[in-house]
């Protein structure tokens, strides 16, 4: 390459590496590159790769790409031309440290790696100048994909880059000590270090720090000396800023002196209320995933609670007031609804020990509770909005004494437990899917990962909301039949009272038909004996046949009341339970009604047979009812052993049951996969081994409840034994007659039913409070826009327009990714707007916003100019056309699919809305045409056809605004094509916004918005797009291979 071919850039980044040189030996090296071209997004060479050549950017540009350690590709930078590419494996002659990929046209200057080599060898200086320029470049990738520094503008990050100084420290050197005067700030390369104090003789942790770590910044700004030594704990190596420096940067640079500030004021906090106990900065959900965050949320905390005070801005004087109320004798526990819930039930817990009752739906609202669990982040977060002082720690196990209590703990892999008690050889924790327990301390240990969130009270929490107890909604089924009711109880009290008529006519016959021999008298006796015995039996069919007609209408009543219940929910409840449990609770609803109807009327007829026994045996005597109720203390034993233990295993078995049910819908609708997988056989093993699970829970409950079931039979035995003993005497004695003791026999018999039946009541009663609890959850919850719509605008038409005001949206707590950041737009009505990106950039995401399935966490949607949370939502929607991604059709008919949540189609606009959706053709083609059955039980129509019905069914009610969220995707071409030209006509007049991965079908878009990881980066129509050669322009050109 003749030395004119060099552009300018190229030649001034080549130019130092000549200096010295001769012009011949500068020829030579000038001569020894080679040009190549890139065009957009073509790779120069990618991460991983051995290195083949050494490049200088001669004209456009290029991106740097790195894999972060979480997976994540970073941009590193974008290298211009004069810009060196692969100097760093050149060097090392190591794999590519990073991708380099086009960012438009562009050139360079291409040096093999041999000839480089060869180069090199023959002028030593030129080796020296690249070692130099790579060093540079290691540094900048380091600050840019580990340290807190990421986000720095490039001019900033470069200068602090140059002036950085490489140290290599062996494994317990003292890097700074404690109180000496700052120098420099320190940056962790590579390796780990750890921060401590000595006061008063006592070496005390502060601190570990590893890569991407900093330190020494306080000591420099405040010219005092370090607050702690530093030392290196293995070989490490560390990056030094000169003190100089370091205030040039900090004087000069707002973004660094922004972060800098932040670092220590998150310094300072930690000083409010400190505990000596290591940590690590990580946060944990139930499940065993480590979600990272940055290094000021994670801080020590002190052991006093009054310290805890101290770090919600509370005086001395205030914490000293902010005492906890008297807790209760016993620390209160609530049982987890499922598995996801411990969490959130945990911090409820704490709130009930400060004698405050907040609800477990409102807390795992504020926690962002999902089906993964809860995260520590979430639980100390919720504890601080419900006024309480949280803080987040990992505790040495070492040091459990010093825990502050209550501490909601991370234990046994993926649950949390409330610890409330240490003492010397065990500690007290409340486990919200057991209850109560005490273990030894090496157990807990064996259990505990060290992560904890620590709260203590605050007078702030007595504005904390309190869960108002109300079964009003239990009520209403049953009141209508009010009078049904008390006449089948009357019934089943009649029946019981005419039972207890059996023991005086025994005591007739006994007393004096047989001693007397009287005939007649038995005949009178006998027919007195069947009348009693009809009107029983008469009695208890009624009563049946009563209960048995309010039971279909409590059933009908319940169920829709708890069907609208769901429906008023908003989306988020849907994503943060399983649809197993869901049906689950719906299922329990029928449990509860057979308690109240046909358990609850027994347990009443039973109480009012005890009791009335229990007066007779008094008259009778007094003596032998004394005995009988001896064994009264053995019956309370087994109602609080019922409570105690049976009613956890209820707990635990619901919600097992609801995990397998929600396994079997799984497995259900993925059965093409099964089976296009050939994976039935393990697929079998897998479902096996989880009802085998099952089984055992199963299993242990059942035996728990055979053996309760086994000790009633007994106590009733036991009671009547003692019975018999103490009523033998007495006739032995001659103190009581045998008609007497005939008639009490009776009576024991009589009373000892109810008392048994009534014990194995009690054991459906705790499961039926569980039920009513799960169902409670539900009905717990805020509708969809709160309990009163009044003040929202109803919305009977819309002009089309749309705008996105500041939009952010994220599905968990602050620690959880933005899927949308900061959007701002506008679409005009009448238009179409296209929304491009790669997967999972947000697209989906918009389109759910703006039909209001989800609401922003940041900033406003607005129609028409109003703010769309003032907007009626149900009315909204009437206005809005939706086909999301998943064309769900519902089981019923064709036509009922495209006219859904209409009592009658109207065919000439069901039709319309099929011809429009290219739907028509391939209808008419089948049997049954419009009432052909789709669905689970109908026929199963292919992808295409389906999107096509659910592209009807959202133009049906001819809506103003459409929006598509990849309805083509399943079509074909030809299909395609036709279904386009007619949308082109339907969307005139009409605001569509169209996502689509197939860049030739939203061409012709009135505006196109590119979505890159939840920002607009372009927008524009398509011609203009294309001449930017942005990313609208990589992904048209790998679709339309321009």
């Amino acid at each position: 390459m003749s030395i004119s071919e060099v552009t300018s850039e190229a030649r001034s980044a080549i130019e130092p590496l000549l200096a010295g040189l001769s012009d011949d030996a500068r020829h030579l090296v000038l001569d020894s590159f080679e040009r190549m071209e890139f065009a957009f997004g073509d790779p120069i060479f990618l991460e991983g790769d051995a290195p083949d050549a050494l490049y200088v950017v001669a004209a456009g540009e290029a991106r740097l790409l790195k894999h972060s350690p979480h997976g994540e590709e970073v941009s590193l930078e974008v290298v211009r031309p004069g810009s060196w590419l692969g100097e760093l494996e050149i060097l090392s002659d190591s794999p590519r440290q990073m991708t380099a990929r086009a960012s438009g046209h562009l050139v360079v200057m291409r040096l093999e790696h041999p000839l480089f080599h060869a180069l090199a060898g023959s002028h030593p200086q030129i080796l020296t100048g690249f070692e130099k320029l790579a060093r540079n470049r290691e540094v900048l990738t380091f600050l840019r994909v580990f340290t807190a520094f990421a986000g720095l503008p490039d001019g900033a990050l470069r200068s602090l880059a140059e002036h950085l100084e490489p140290i290599a420290v062996t494994s317990g050197t003292i890097v700074i000590e404690q109180s000496a005067a700052g120098d420099a700030l320190y940056l962790v390369e590579d390796g780990r270090l750890r921060a401590y104090r000595i006061d008063d003789g006592d070496e005390r942790e502060v601190d570990f720090l590893r890569k991407g770590d900093y330190f020494g910044e306080g000591a420099l700004l405040r010219g005092v000396g370090h607050e702690a030594s530093v030392a290196a704990v293995i070989d490490s190596r560390l990056l030094r800023l000169p003190g100089d420096i370091f205030h040039a940067l900090y004087e000069s640079e707002d973004a660094f002196r922004e972060r800098i500030k932040k670092r220590l004021n998150a310094r300072d906090y930690t000083h409010l209320a400190r505990v000596p106990l290591d940590f690590a900065r990580e946060v944990l959900p139930a499940a065993v995933h480590v979600h990272h965050v940055s290094p000021d949320q994670a801080t020590p905390l002190r052991d006093a609670r009054s310290e805890l005070a101290e770090a919600v801005s509370l005086t001395r004087e205030e914490a000293e007031q902010a005492r906890a109320p008297r807790p209760p004798r016993r620390f209160p526990h609530l049982y987890q609804i499922d598995e996801a819930d411990c969490g959130a039930a945990c911090l409820a817990m704490v709130c009930r020990s400060f004698r405050r009752n907040v609800a477990l739906s409102h807390i795992r609202d504020i926690a962002h509770t999902s089906t993964d669990g809860t995260s520590l982040a979430g639980i100390t977060r919720a504890a601080q909005d419900l006024g309480l002082a949280a803080r987040s720690v990992r505790a040495s196990k070492s040091r459990l004494d010093q825990l502050a209590l209550p501490a909601v703990v991370h234990w046994d892999g993926g649950h949390w437990v409330v610890l409330y008690g240490i003492d010397k050889d065990s500690v007290r924790v409340a486990d919200p899917a057991i209850g109560l327990r005490r273990l030894t301390r090496d157990e807990f240990l064996s259990k505990w990962s060290g992560y904890a969130s620590l709260i203590a009270y605050t007078p702030a929490f007595k504005s904390a909301p309190v869960q108002r107890s109300n079964l009003s909604w239990l009520r209403q089924f049953f009141a209508p039949h009010k009078r049904v009711l008390v006449t089948a109880v009357a019934l089943a009290v009649a029946a019981a009272g005419l039972e207890l008529v059996l023991p005086i006519l025994a005591q007739v016959i006994f007393g004096s038909v047989v001693p007397n021999h009287d005939v007649g008298l038995l005949w009178i006796v006998l027919a007195a004996l069947a009348a009693t015995l009809f009107a029983v039996t008469a009695a208890a069919m009624l009563q049946g046949l009563m209960l048995a007609r309010i039971s279909v209408r409590v059933d009908t009543d319940s169920l829709d009341f708890m069907t609208g219940a769901l429906l008023r929910l908003p989306m988020r409840y849907f994503h943060t339970r399983r649809t197993g449990d869901i049906e689950r609770r719906l299922a329990g609803l029928r449990q509860i009604r057979q308690f109240v109807t046909g358990s609850g009327v027994t347990a009443l007829t039973a109480i009012t047979q005890l009791v009335a026994a229990v007066v007779l045996m008094f008259i009778f005597d007094w003596l032998l009812a004394l005995a009988f109720l001896a064994t009264l203390p053995l019956y309370l034993g087994l109602l609080r052993f019922s409570s105690r233990r049976l009613r956890p295993l209820y707990e635990a078995l619901e919600e097992a049951y609801g995990s397998y049910a929600s396994q079997q819908i799984d497995a259900i609708k993925g059965i093409e996969t099964v089976k296009s997988l050939a994976a039935e056989e393990p697929f079998r093993a897998n479902m096996l081994q989880r009802f085998q699970r099952l089984a055992r829970q199963v299993f242990h409950t059942q035996f728990l409840v055979l053996a309760y079931d086994n000790a009633v039979l007994l106590l009733g035995f036991l009671t009547y034994a003692l019975f018999l003993m103490v009523g033998a005497l007495q006739v032995v004695n001659g103190t009581l007659s045998i008609g007497t003791f005939v008639a009490f026999n009776t009576l024991v018999a009589l009373a000892n039913a109810p008392a048994v039946l009534i014990l194995s009541l009690w054991d459906e009663f705790q499961l039926s409070k569980i039920l009513i609890g799960r169902l409670d959850d539900v009905l717990a919850q805020q509708p969809e826009q709160g309990p009163d719509h009044s003040s929202l605008r109803p919305v009977t038409t819309l002009g089309g327009q749309l705008e996105f005001v500041g939009v952010g949206f994220r599905y968990g707590g602050a620690e959880s990714p933005e899927i949308i950041q900061d959007l701002s737009f506008e679409v005009e009505p009448g238009t179409t707007t296209a929304i491009v990106g790669r997967s999972g950039s947000g697209k989906t995401t918009m389109i759910k916003l703006v039909a209001g399935l989800i609401e922003p966490t940041a900033g406003t949607i607005q129609f028409d100019g109003l703010d769309m949370r003032t907007l009626d939502y149900r009315s909204l929607r009437r206005q809005v056309g939706v086909v999301l991604q998943e064309s769900y059709l519902f089981n019923d008919t064709i036509a009922r699919n495209i006219a859904f949540g209409e009592e009658e189609p109207d065919l000439d606009q069901m039709v319309w809305a099929a011809r429009a959706s290219a739907a028509h053709e391939f209808v008419q083609r089948l049997p049954l045409g419009y009432d052909t059955r789709v669905g689970e039980a109908g026929l199963q129509l292919s992808g295409g056809q389906r999107q096509r019905i659910a592209i009807a069914r959202a133009l049906y009610h001819r809506p103003p605004v459409l929006l598509f969220d990849e309805a083509t995707s399943a079509l074909d071409s030809d299909s395609e094509r036709r279904l386009k030209q007619s949308m082109d006509e339907l969307l005139e007049n009409r605001t569509a916004i169209v996502i689509a991965h197939r860049l030739s079908t939203i061409r012709d878009a009135d505006r196109i918005l590119v979505i890159e990881q939840g920002r607009l980066i372009e927008d524009g129509r398509h011609e203009e797009l294309m001449a930017r050669q942005g990313l609208y322009y990589h992904l048209a050109s790998q679709q339309l291979e321009l």
